[in-house]
């Protein structure tokens, strides 16, 4: 969904995270900052969401700043649409960076960012993130998801953002900042943690949802759902600086410096959402919604030529009560389940996340499944 708006980019400035400790950081290891002002869009949504991109519009191809946000890059390949990695519809958005390319503010970046304009106080985001099976990330790290603060007349425009997404030696990690000074004078902050998010899952779509109520007070509210899970649930603690805007989301991957195990960094983003303080975990997510996240199924050692609708190879398959009895269902295709590389010749065992999909494309399946666990592998 597309809305007008006409952007105007006034100033900007940027440095590099910490180390990932737990100590303040100093103004010269700072993230980054983008005054990026824009007029409110020429129409809303109805409902409660500000801006939506699926990247659906063939026109990002040839002008990325056709979309709902504005986009930051360097090269050609800094961004481009993708048909063959996507969570919903025809297309998701290819963000690359190379450690050749033309530096920007101090670092490699391709970001998409909100125009400042359009933060409020409180408001709902939800992202889907890829990351390709070859991803690899170093000590250093990589921002691939930020909430960026906008500095007060006087102030420093090289803060660090109060909340951030990061990639790092394998790991996700969630940066978060606060501080109580009206006006920061150094590139100190009251409250500085780092919280893990586990290890990067790849070669598959990670859905977020995250609702923040901003304050420098002991009233903010931070929560952050990974793939329907709530892994961060902060209520009546302060999660931001003390300033007078509010922060603004900026999705892609931007790398201040780079260590030896690769020069390249690609991810795929799609269904990116912003709500307002009305807006709901509900509005905001990808239009799928978890029918079990863990069912069992049994898979046969052999498959069938699939008849009827359709045409292929399927696996034949139990799911509830058929299990343990002689009725097997064909199940398109042999490569129908996320994760899964089926070996003929054993009976599998399998627990496994099944998602209805509410708006599947046309002449898509309406239902996904993804392997959560192969419980037995029996040679037959």
């Amino acid at each position: 969904m597309k809305k007008l708006f006409y952007v105007l980019l006034l100033a900007i400035a940027a440095c590099s995270p910490d180390n990932e400790t737990l100590e303040e950081t100093t103004a010269e290891d700072s993230l980054e900052s983008i005054d990026l002002e824009s007029e409110p869009p020429l129409y809303q949504d109805s409902g409660n969401l500000i801006y939506i991109e699926n990247f659906e519009n063939p026109d990002l191809n040839k002008n990325p700043q056709s979309g709902d946000f504005y986009l930051e890059h360097a090269e050609d390949h800094s961004f481009q649409l993708e048909e063959n990695i996507v969570r919903e519809g025809a297309n998701s958005g290819r963000f690359e960076i190379k450690k050749s390319d033309t530096q920007i503010w101090g670092g490699n970046r391709t970001e998409m960012s909100q125009a400042q304009s359009t933060t409020q106080s409180e408001g709902w985001y939800g992202f889907s993130q890829f990351f390709p099976t070859n991803y690899t990330s170093d000590a250093s790290g990589e921002v691939i998801g930020q909430w960026h603060v906008q500095a007060d007349k006087g102030e420093a425009t090289n803060r660090s953002p109060s909340n951030a997404l990061i990639a790092s030696e394998g790991k996700l990690k969630w940066m978060l900042r606060w501080d109580a000074d009206r006006i920061m004078e150094d590139g100190y902050s009251d409250g500085l943690i780092y919280i893990d998010l586990g290890a990067i899952p790849k070669g598959k779509w990670i859905d977020w949802v995250v609702h923040i109520k901003y304050s420098h007070t002991n009233t903010g509210i931070l929560e952050v759902w990974k793939d329907g899970e709530k892994v961060i649930d902060r209520q009546n603690m302060p999660n931001t600086y003390n300033d007078e805007k509010y922060p603004y989301f900026k999705f892609g991957v931007y790398k201040w410096s780079w260590g030896n195990l690769s020069t390249q960094r690609t991810i795929y983003y799609d269904e990116v959402k912003i709500g307002n303080r009305y807006s709901s975990y509900d509005e905001v997510a990808t239009s799928t919604s978890t029918i079990d996240n863990g069912i069992n199924m049994m898979i046969n050692s052999y498959t069938v030529n699939c008849v009827g609708e359709m045409e292929g190879t399927c696996l034949l398959v139990q799911e509830g009560n058929m299990i343990g009895t002689e009725n097997w269902e064909n199940f398109y295709f042999v490569d129908g389940i996320e994760g899964f590389n089926y070996e003929p010749g054993f009976v599998y065992g399998l627990k496994v996340k099944k998602t209805e999909i509410k708006n599947p494309p046309a002449g898509g399946f309406s239902i996904r499944y993804e392997l959560v666990e192969i419980v037995s592998k029996e040679a037959k």
